[in-house]
C-alpha cells in the first residue's frame, strides 16, 4: 500500500509494490538510494511482498561526538570542504498506528511531500520531506538550495558557518545549471523556510531545459552538497567510510517522474518502521566551523518533525 500527497493535491492511495527499475524516467511514483545506484519504481500490479527488517544502527551520544570532532579536525586539514554526516534515531516507543502519523503529517507539514507505504518489498517508511529536487510548471524547472538550520522560533540570525554552508549548496547547483545551454537560470534572494520544527536558509533556482537533458542533470545534480558535501565525490567516499550504518532511502529522490510534469524531492524527515518502533534519519552539514555539539543538536531538532507527532 502507497499513499501521498504533494502540496496543493490530494492524497493519492495506491495497490501494489515496488520493483526494481534500472531508471525513473516516466515511471510514475519512484524511490532511489542516496547515490541513485538503486531505483525502485511504484507498480500497481505487482504482488505486495513483504520483508523482515532487521533494526539499525543507533549510534550514541558519546560516540557521535567523538565521531563529529574527528571529521571536523578532518575538515580543518583540508579533506573537503563539507561532508553531512547521517545518524538514526529509535523512537522512545511504539507507533501501533502509522496511518495516524500520516494523517498528522498531513496536518502539520502542507508544504511537504508526505508519503508512507507499508507492507512492501522495500519495508515500511513514512516521511514529510520539505525540500524540493525537481519540479516542472509549464516549460520551467525549478529546485531549492536548502541548508543551513537553526531551531524554528530562535531568534537569533543565522550564523556565518551557515551562510557559508547554504553558499556552497547553491554556487554547486548554480554551476550545474549554467551548464545547460539557454537554461535562462534565475537565482531568488535568500528566504527563511521554515517547514516544521527548523528554520533553514533557501534559495529556488529556476530554468529551463529539453526533455532529453533531465536525466544526465539528475545524475550530476544528486546527491547534492545539502546531503552529501564537496567535493561530492570525496565526501560520498568519506560518508561511505565514516557511517556505520545504511542511508537506505534517506536522502535519496522521491517523487513522481511522469514526463512533463515531474515531481522529485529529496527524501528528508523520514524514517522506518521496524518491530512497531520508529527509526528517524536524520544528519548535518559539517564545515570547518562546525562544532560537535551543535550538530548534534541540529540532528535532534530535526527528528522532531516526525518524534513531536507520536
Amino acid at each position: 500500500m502507497l499513499r501521498y500527497r504533494f502540496p496543493g493535491q490530494d492524497v493519492v492511495c495506491l495497490t501494489g509494490d515496488f520493483i526494481s527499475t534500472a531508471s525513473i524516467d516516466n515511471k510514475n511514483f519512484i524511490v532511489t538510494n542516496f547515490d541513485q545506484s538503486i531505483k525502485y519504481r511504484w507498480s500497481t500490479s505487482a504482488t505486495p511482498s513483504p520483508v523482515s527488517k532487521a533494526a539499525p544502527f543507533c549510534i550514541n551520544q558519546e560516540a557521535y561526538l567523538k565521531q563529529a570532532q574527528q571529521l571536523i579536525n578532518d575538515l580543518n586539514r583540508g579533506v573537503a570542504d563539507k561532508i553531512v554526516m547521517s545518524r538514526i534515531k529509535k523512537a522512545h516507543k511504539e507507533l501501533l498506528d502509522p496511518e495516524a502519523l500520516f494523517e498528522k503529517l498531513l496536518e502539520h507539514y502542507p508544504n511537504a511531500l508526505v508519503y508512507f507505504f507499508d507492507n512492501t518489498s522495500i519495508g515500511t517508511w513514512i516521511g514529510a520531506s520539505p525540500e524540493i529536487l525537481l519540479e516542472r510548471t509549464g516549460a520551467r524547472f525549478r529546485t531549492m538550495a536548502l541548508a543551513g538550520t537553526k531551531p524554528a522560533g530562535d531568534d537569533r540570525d543565522f550564523s556565518f558557518k551557515e551562510y557559508n554552508e547554504h553558499a556552497m549548496v547553491t554556487e554547486f547547483i548554480e554551476g550545474q545549471l549554467r551548464q545547460i545551454p539557454g537554461a535562462q537560470l534565475q537565482v531568488s534572494d535568500i528566504q527563511f523556510y521554515s517547514p516544521g520544527p527548523v528554520t533553514h536558509l533557501l534559495q529556488e533556482l529556476t530554468w529551463q531545459m529539453p526533455d532529453e537533458v533531465l536525466p544526465l542533470l539528475l545524475k550530476h545534480l544528486h546527491p547534492t552538497p545539502a546531503v552529501a558535501g564537496l567535493p561530492k565525490k570525496v565526501a560520498q567516499q568519506y560518508i561511505s567510510a565514516i557511517e556505520s550504518h545504511e542511508r537506505e532511502l534517506y536522502t535519496g529522490i522521491i517523487g513522481c517522474s511522469r514526463i512533463g510534469s515531474e515531481k522529485l524531492y529529496v527524501n528528508l524527515r523520514c524514517g522506518q518502521l521496524i518491530s512497531d518502533f520508529l527509526y528517524c534519519y536524520v544528519g548535518g552539514g559539517f564545515t570547518p566551523d562546525s562544532g560537535a555539539q551543535d550538530e548534534w543538536q541540529e540532528t535532534e531538532n530535526k527528528s522532531q518533525t516526525l518524534l513531536r507527532l507520536l
